[in-house]
């Protein structure tokens, strides 16, 4: 006698199987159609330009585009042009209230995108893919920003920029308000960052992809009051590793954090089956990245982000080599410190015997 506990996964294995069937059409309308891998680098090779760019790439930047054409993966999200334009504040502001209000976990509406201008710093951001600036309908604001790989000491760096809006607001503030100003004017700064590739720190926390600072006091005073900056860091490699397929059940959050990391046709296959508002956004990136020149400035864009990866790399590593050597040398320095002391108290001791 079969077991009765096979009998809901048959049920929804069919289900499952009915719902890819009536979506597979889609497959068309997300990949471009192309044949062949030979009629693939057939169309790279007629635009000299192109073709020189695509193999500069590494071998793997090379087969995830090919794979791309024939329809076995997706275009990653996270290329420079592809975020920055799904993502266009004003095109489609949209979206970007949708990923914001899944952040915060209620409805938000962006009023206002800021000028960034000032806020930069003195620091080079070949890493940020995109940083944008907006003011919600609540007044706070949300500076949000997507890194290729995440920078070290991401706290201090957040904290940088969270004070430099702060102090831009105030001043904007005092500016309007004169005599009436007061500090409880002052709004919320949420500084977020998305990281594809994440630094050291937040590896060592593999369940955890999602992460919420705030200030508060420890003695229980004010309670409520988080002060006017708080940070939200999410880790687009760690959520790839906890989490492999979304469903209706899922948090908002967890989808659009799917929509970003997927690139096998299978998890995005389920995502626009469970969510066909992601299909419209799959369908424009098969669009515009089939421009040549849209792919040349992708190609370029990714050449030179890898170019400083390979700089920030090798600085880290002679300016670690550096600290290994300066720690052998005060090692060394101690060592004959320790040998000249006992020189001394030798003889100190001869002396007296003498």
């Amino acid at each position: 006698m079969p077991s009765t506990t096979n009998a809901p996964h048959k049920a929804n294995k069919s289900k499952e199987d009915f719902k890819f069937m009536k979506h597979q059409k889609n497959l068309d309308h997300i990949f471009p159609n192309y044949g062949s891998r030979s009629e693939v680098l057939r169309y790279l090779q007629s635009y000299d330009p192109l073709w020189e760019c695509f193999n500069r790439m590494p071998k793997a930047s090379r087969e995830l585009l090919i794979g791309f054409f024939l329809g076995q993966n997706g275009l990653p999200v996270t290329y420079d042009s592809v975020f920055q334009r799904v993502f266009d504040p004003e095109k489609h502001p949209e979206r970007l209230e949708a990923l914001l209000s899944a952040l915060f976990d209620r409805k938000v509406k962006i009023i206002e995108i800021l000028p960034r201008e000032g806020t930069q710093l003195t620091e080079q951001v070949s890493f940020v893919i995109m940083d944008v600036l907006v003011t919600l309908d609540d007044d706070t604001r949300a500076n949000l920003e997507m890194q290729k790989i995440g920078y070290e000491f991401p706290v201090e760096r957040n904290d940088c920029y969270g004070a430099d809006i702060i102090l831009r607001q105030y001043t904007w503030l005092k500016d309007k308000l004169g005599d009436r100003f007061h500090f409880k004017d002052l709004k919320k700064v949420f500084c977020i960052v998305i990281m594809e590739q994440s630094p050291a720190a937040f590896k060592e926390h593999p369940g955890e992809y999602r992460h919420h600072r705030s200030m508060r006091f420890d003695t229980g005073i004010m309670e409520g009051h988080t002060g006017l900056h708080e940070d939200i860091f999410l880790c687009l490699d760690i959520f790839q590793q906890n989490v492999h397929n979304v469903d209706k059940s899922s948090s908002p959050l967890d989808v659009w954090l799917t929509f970003l990391s997927a690139t096998d046709t299978g998890t995005i296959m389920n995502l626009i089956t469970e969510f066909p508002e992601f299909l419209p956004i799959y369908q424009e990136i098969t669009e515009f990245s089939m421009d040549p020149e849209v792919l040349m400035t992708m190609f370029s864009q990714e050449l030179y982000i890898m170019d400083r990866n390979t700089e920030r790399m090798m600085v880290t590593e002679l300016q670690e080599k550096v600290a290994e050597m300066g720690n052998a040398l005060a090692e060394q320095q101690n060592a004959l410190a320790a040998k000249d002391k006992l020189i001394a108290e030798l003889q100190a001791q001869l002396a007296q015997k003498q």
